[in-house]
């Protein structure tokens, strides 16, 4: 999905198709309490140099795209009172979800190298196995 919305730049669904790319690419690393997963990977897997990439993506899927945090928003309550009326409006920061676009070279390279470790570690655990 993150190459297609690479190569379709004026698409109107690129925005939501990305945040719902960065979602998938966080459920191996959460914990579900709708679904009975017993495993969970962690990031031993990540290369080093993406790491805090990868930080960024759980940390916005935490608070933006999954929970939408009021801290994230910096929301403030305010009452207002008009015509006898008592109004509560609460401001927030705009926070769309695709800040990270412009990343998406990076954001494959981490899958891509993540990936790769794997079948390397897959590879090593085959090789353990009593024949």
């Amino acid at each position: 999905m993150l190459k297609q919305i690479q190569t379709q730049s004026g698409n109107p669904l690129i925005g939501p198709a990305f945040r719902f790319a960065l979602v998938e690419y966080c459920k191996p690393y959460k914990k579900s309490h709708g679904i009975n997963r017993k495993f969970n990977l962690d990031t031993s897997l990540i290369p080093k140099e993406h790491l805090p990439l990868h930080d960024r993506i759980i940390n916005s899927r935490d608070q933006i795209h999954a929970h939408s945090d009021l801290t994230v928003m910096d929301s403030k309550l305010f009452v207002h009172e008009s015509m006898g009326q008592r109004y509560t409006p609460i401001p927030q920061n705009r926070i769309y979800g695709t800040e990270e676009l412009k990343n998406l070279p990076e954001i494959l390279a981490l899958i891509e190298a993540t990936l790769d470790e794997m079948y390397i570690r897959e590879k090593l655990l085959e090789s353990e196995l009593v024949p």
